[in-house]
């Protein structure tokens, strides 16, 4: 399957203003380092991490909403400038966390699903731009009767379908998705991820989902990429990245999941995967030399901590590490 969305060697850094009446160099955050990946269209991918792993920032430079410091961001083969003009800026749209915040609270929700048609002039008329928003309504399960409530006046699973119409109506050919499902409850949750599924074969959309819930990044993902710190430190199809991951962060990760019965799996599976992991996210003005995850990881030796690993195959997956596991004991294979 070739590839719609191509990222490669996307870095980002950040310059922080000096303390004031202070002559020290300027501090500099890397918020995403040589992050590369590909996305096809009909595929989702998932990037997951904890808070402060860089994700939003990828999500951010996929949109046009940030420029990337170094790397490339190409779709369908071409390379999408930083600075992007109206064209450019229609083929990746990004649905925000918060969808209340997406809205103007005076103006009606047809106000703001006619605006972006106007802004890139799609639809002739009004009563062409009329036809588009409704037949869009319809696709996310919604009515024209929605569209004369103010963003108060409707629930907040509508708003989520409502801000995804919204992103849908400038026809992306990549819907980069921002914790879509982080302030729904568990039924809507439900709706909008398969809305999400239906409506990528339907418009056969490349779709990248930023977040940081594992279940819905196993019902919506064919691949995961997991971010630590600004880089990925492992990348494949999501049954194995999410099911017997090779990097001990991503075991960290699932072993943070709620079991809903630790009796049935037994106490001590549920909680092996993360025996012995401990500490917080390093902070990215000062990140730990050689592999960043190595102050939290049980597994470290001293070449983690003087060598940042590669991205490096391991079968079907792409792993960042020196002592990558062989399975669900958690022992590394080397």
């Amino acid at each position: 399957m070739s590839a719609l969305l191509t990222v490669d060697g996307l870095t980002r850094r950040y310059v922080l203003p000096k303390p004031f009446g202070r002559r020290a160099e300027p501090r500099v955050v890397p918020a995403a380092e040589d992050v590369s990946f590909e996305v096809a269209a009909g595929e989702v991918l998932a990037v997951v991490g904890e808070s402060g792993s860089g994700k939003t920032t990828v999500a951010r430079v996929l949109a046009g909403l940030d420029t990337a410091t170094s790397g490339t961001v190409a779709l369908a083969g071409r390379t999408l400038p930083g600075e992007r003009g109206p064209a450019d800026q229609r083929l990746v749209q990004l649905v925000t966390q918060n969808p209340r915040a997406a809205f103007n609270r005076r103006r009606s929700l047809r106000h703001a699903l006619h605006q972006p048609l106007r802004v890139h002039g799609l639809g002739a008329n009004r009563a062409e731009r009329e036809e588009l928003v409704l037949a869009m309504v319809e696709r996310v399960g919604l009515t024209a009767d929605h569209l004369d409530r103010l963003p108060g006046e409707v629930s907040g699973g509508e708003l989520a379908r409502l801000v995804l119409a919204r992103a849908l109506l400038v026809r992306p050919r990549v819907l980069v998705l921002d914790e879509p499902t982080a302030s729904l409850d568990a039924s809507v949750k439900a709706t909008v991820v398969n809305l999400l599924l239906r409506l990528r074969t339907e418009l056969d959309l490349a779709i990248v989902v930023i977040t940081h819930e594992i279940d819905i990044a196993r019902r919506l993902a064919d691949r995961v990429a997991v971010m630590y710190l600004g880089r990925i430190v492992e990348l494949g199809p999501a049954e194995r990245v999410l099911g017997d991951p090779r990097h001990p962060y991503p075991r960290m990760l699932l072993a943070s999941v709620p079991v809903p019965d630790p009796e049935r799996i037994g106490r001590a599976n549920a909680a092996s995967l993360g025996e012995g992991i401990v500490g917080e996210v390093p902070s990215a003005l000062a990140p730990p030399a050689g592999c960043a995850y190595h102050p939290r990881c049980p597994f470290a030796t001293e070449v983690c901590r003087d060598r940042r690993p590669p991205l490096e195959s391991l079968g079907d997956v792409e792993v960042a590490c020196h002592h990558p596991h062989s399975g669900p004991s958690g022992t590394p294979s080397r």
